[in-house]
């Protein structure tokens, strides 16, 4: 079976090389090239209480910590921390 290597992820390393994930590392050993305020923005499209639901309804969940991370980090970008859990 032919895989794909996807360039926008890249492995976990402290140098600046280019050197792209292989196919057979494990997911949790890859990371998004993206930093974490680069895809909290991506959720800008979101009215600020449908984020907060987002989120109330994430922890709520027990969602990924990587998900409720970045929801975090749009609310702060929002400046909406204070009604985080109104």
């Amino acid at each position: 079976m032919n895989q794909r290597t996807y360039p926008y992820l890249v492995t976990q390393q402290s140098n600046d090389s280019e050197s792209y994930a292989q196919p057979s590392g494990s997911p949790s050993d890859m990371l998004a090239a993206r930093r974490l305020s680069d895809k909290a923005s991506l959720l800008r499209p979101l009215q600020d209480e449908h984020l907060l639901e987002v989120y109330r309804e994430a922890k709520k969940m027990n969602l990924s910590s990587e998900f409720i991370e970045l929801l975090e980090e749009a609310i702060s970008m929002r400046q909406l921390d204070h009604r985080r859990e109104a």
